[in-house]
């Protein structure tokens, strides 16, 4: 199914010195897309049963992948593949700042070599070591590619950043995402947020700076702390009051904070993940404990490594066992998206909706709910107070329980991958 959400959120104030919401500046537009990517029926070549004794005839449309869908799913222009193409290669584009953990993505590799032969200049940030198809973006122009991660009480760089003329005095874009520079782009189900916003509001900048330490002093956690709170106290605007950003590891225990007084606060808690474990896990499971409705969807790599008792896809028999002796035994209502461990195809969102009594907000961004995800990788987490975004979350939430997930009773009783 496909399914678009997009945000066009034009206002008209002139002036942005005093403005206290990202949504107060000019221009601000907020754009979500998720990838829902567009798959063939895949049918069963053997007779199939659910738990509850259903027949089952092929795995979920547009939830199991293969790579042959990946073409349809990026060239659709309300796709993330599509929009980042688009942001990378516009003819306004000068300048590009980038931080992922991965990038091995053909088509997103000529777009930049595209822009590169265009003048536009562009600084790289991986986690690891050498990645050949980032290597070959010299031979296309003016590339400052860094590798980081693993160093110096450090975890993964595992930030998801791009951003667009970080160094103009009027405007920039910024692109944060569950998805890496991967089929996170296409067949993985991911979310992307494209915003556009004056240059001069405390989102950009702060921005511009946690690239900027990671080149400059990622070195280590100590040297990335204090060029990243030195260039963060220099900015003149205020933080804005409807998202906040916080920049794992030296904000983790603040973005912990936060989400740890929004689940007590919230009547309902939403969420999503690839990974979940750790202290995340043991938040949650007090909330459940406490009676609050909980709902939660992961990929089924979860499922079948706590049936098959081993390390299935990116998921381990320990986060699963974990998952289930403390959430779903004790009454998580809990979905699963059946996707293809084959080719790693991922139920790769990572997001948190909670509903207050009036509101609600979101916490999303490119880490996992993990204990590492706050405390030793470069990450990049939001808390979203902005009303439209969050029912955006809100209505892709209900598309993916109602609609994609599978129950716990209606998951396969075998592990086929057709």
């Amino acid at each position: 199914m496909k399914h678009k959400i997009t945000l066009l959120l034009l206002l008209v104030f002139s002036s942005t010195s005093w403005a206290v919401k990202i949504s107060d500046y000019s221009p601000f537009v907020y754009e979500v897309l998720f990838t829902n990517p567009s798959c063939r029926t895949y049918s069963y070549d053997r007779p199939m049963i659910s738990h509850s004794g259903q027949n089952l005839d092929a795995k979920p449309q547009g939830v199991y992948c293969k790579n042959a869908d990946e073409e349809l799913s990026v060239s659709r222009k309300n796709s993330p593949h599509y929009r980042l193409i688009e942001w990378i290669t516009n003819s306004d584009t000068r300048e590009l700042y980038v931080a992922y953990l991965s990038f091995r993505n053909t088509s997103v590799a000529k777009a930049f070599c595209s822009a590169l032969n265009n003048g536009v200049k562009l600084t790289m940030i991986l986690d690891g070591k050498e990645n050949k198809q980032a290597e070959n973006l010299k031979k296309c122009g003016q590339v400052n590619l860094v590798y980081r991660g693993n160093t110096g009480g450090l975890g993964y760089a595992h930030n998801k950043i791009l951003m667009v003329n970080p160094n103009d005095a009027k405007v920039s874009k910024v692109v944060f995402s569950s998805g890496n520079l991967t089929t996170g782009t296409s067949i993985n189900h991911e979310n992307w947020n494209f915003i556009t916003t004056s240059s001069k509001s405390y989102f950009s900048q702060a921005h511009k700076c946690v690239v900027e330490a990671m080149v400059e002093a990622g070195d280590t956690k100590a040297n990335f702390t204090k060029n990243l709170n030195t260039c963060r106290e220099k900015i003149k605007a205020q933080p804005e009051s409807d998202i906040t950003v916080f920049f794992s590891p030296i904000d983790g225990k603040k973005a912990l904070e936060q989400v740890t007084e929004s689940a007590r606060q919230a009547t309902l808690i939403e969420g999503i993940s690839h990974r979940f474990s750790g202290a995340l896990t043991k938040l949650i499971a007090r909330e459940v404990q406490a009676g609050k409705k909980v709902k939660f969807i992961l990929d089924d790599d979860i499922y079948w490594s706590e049936k098959l008792k081993k390390n299935v896809g990116r998921n381990t028999k320990y986060e699963a066992f974990e998952i289930f002796n403390t959430l779903i035994n004790r009454g998580m209502e809990t979905k699963f998206l059946e996707t293809n461990q084959n080719i790693y195809q991922l139920q790769h969102n990572k997001f948190l909706i909670f509903t207050f009594n009036n509101t609600g907000a979101v916490f999303s961004g490119a880490g996992n709910l993990t204990t590492s995800a706050f405390t030793k990788n470069f990450e990049n987490f939001y808390y979203i107070r902005i009303p439209e975004v969050v029912e955006a979350y809100n209505r892709q939430y209900d598309l993916y329980f109602d609609k994609m997930g599978t129950d716990l009773m209606d998951m396969p009783r075998d592990n086929v991958m057709p």
